[in-house]
């Protein structure tokens, strides 16, 4: 394995990625490539997968050799990262001789270090590169409107079901005592108007802890853009300024159980 050092502005901007990274997968290979950083896994029950990416560019420093993968509590890595406060930059490097993941916060006259044993996590092997649907509905959504939406139907229901018409989105969720509807229209101001196509009638109703995995970590003045078919696993994009992206995939609820892979094209 090769040694490593990446120096990240904003520390604070890498704690937000993994808070929500380690929400869905405990633990992952890291990918220290030399075009960027990449972790893709499926969560433990197969319903849903994480892509996440940062090129090369959104970093300060970015001295990498080689493209080992790198074995990781990412719920560790996330407690460390949650102590980055403002203005501190973060570094990130490989300890080729102690064979530790190496995390320092640096701010102004004064640093902090973490080391983390490299775990060994067997490759998942089925991972593909893409998962490929043509969506008929794709809309981008401020991420304060949609995580109201979640709120409010997880009074109601463990899921959530999302209807497409060409006027707008329906969000919906019932139990046997109560219900909740919300609608948006593409005029709304908390919809991107140009981003709204819309191609015919879809349905589909997902687990509400799944998306509330994703879409609770995202900053709330920011937009997130979703994609879905009828009964098919709904995408969420959620661009990372311009340094990178963070792409979400959960399988739909139907009579039988289905996994997030099921759908590789």
């Amino acid at each position: 394995m090769m040694a490593f050092q990446i120096v990240l502005e904003d520390a604070k901007l890498m704690s937000n990625i993994v808070s929500i990274i380690s929400s869905i997968v405990a633990e992952s290979r890291v990918n220290v490539e030399e075009d960027g950083i990449r972790i893709k896994a499926f969560d433990a029950t197969r319903i849903s997968m994480i892509d996440f990416f940062m090129k090369k560019e959104a970093f300060q420093k970015y001295d990498v050799k080689g493209a080992d993968p790198i074995g990781l509590s990412l719920e560790t890595l996330n407690t460390i990262l949650k102590t980055a406060k403002t203005n501190e930059h973060l570094q990130m490097s490989f300890d080729d001789t102690s064979k530790r993941f190496v995390i320092e916060f640096i701010g102004k006259n004064q640093q902090r270090k973490f080391a983390l044993s490299v775990i060994d996590i067997p490759d998942e092997g089925n991972i593909p590169d893409s998962i490929h649907i043509d969506f008929d509905t794709n809309f981008e959504i401020k991420a304060s409107f949609i995580q109201q939406v979640l709120k409010d139907a997880e009074m109601v229901s463990d899921y959530l079901k999302i209807r497409a018409k060409e006027d707008g989105i329906f969000f919906g969720a019932e139990s046997e005592t109560k219900e909740m509807d919300t609608f948006i229209a593409p005029q709304s101001e908390e919809m991107e108007t140009g981003a709204f196509l819309v191609s015919g009638e879809s349905e589909a109703m997902y687990s509400l802890d799944f998306l509330s995995n994703f879409l609770r970590g995202i900053r709330s003045s920011d937009y997130v853009r979703l994609s879905f078919n009828q009964e098919q696993p709904i995408r969420l994009v959620y661009e990372i300024e311009d340094k990178g992206h963070l792409i979400y995939f959960v399988a739909p609820r139907i009579e039988e159980s289905e996994e997030i892979e099921d759908y590789e094209g």
